[in-house]
């Protein structure tokens, strides 16, 4: 279910999704539970579009890695993820990933988790950060739970209600 702790020697690529919801609420700091998190010119594009880059990027420091990529590098994601429907972005984030072959990727897009998965990527979103977070000793059980309402409430992130319900289950289950 939550796949392991992150440790702050994990590297990640992420695409815009876990950087702008954790923006939104305020913890985009909790991406520094990853020694390098690296993203695409696409994605950089987007996160400043939603004016959150620059916040990001004074949280994470020279941990934020950007990084250009091809059009033949998204030409060949989209052909190895055909089928899955992803946007630029998504597919710039699927060329980061088979280029630098980090520990995790970030994403909250369904259909890129998914690819991802069929590729054997492992995909955390934003809700598995802040679980990480608790794991790492970053967070209470109590602020975890805070946390989660602000980010099912009050950030952009469109989580089904089933899914909130299955948060919730989980985080009763977890212990200090």
């Amino acid at each position: 279910m939550w796949r392991g702790v992150s440790t702050v020697d994990d590297h990640a690529v992420t695409d815009t999704g876990p950087p702008l919801h954790l923006a939104e609420i305020g913890q985009e700091g909790q991406l520094g539970l990853f020694a390098r998190v690296l993203l695409s010119e696409q994605v950089k594009a987007e996160l400043a579009w939603h004016c959150v880059f620059e916040c990001i990027a004074g949280a994470l420091g020279d941990r934020l890695v950007v990084e250009s990529v091809s059009s033949q590098e998204l030409a060949e994601q989209e052909a190895a993820f055909r089928g899955f429907r992803l946007h630029q972005a998504d597919l710039s984030t699927a060329a980061l990933a088979a280029r630098r072959q980090p520990d995790v990727v970030l994403t909250d897009d369904l259909n890129l988790r998914k690819g991802l998965e069929a590729h054997g990527w492992l995909a955390v979103g934003s809700v598995g950060v802040l679980v990480r977070a608790f794991s790492a000793g970053r967070l209470t059980k109590q602020e975890l739970g805070a946390l989660l309402d602000r980010l099912f409430d009050d950030s952009s992130l469109y989580l089904s209600k089933g899914f909130r319900v299955h948060v919730r289950r989980m985080l009763d289950t977890l212990t200090e």
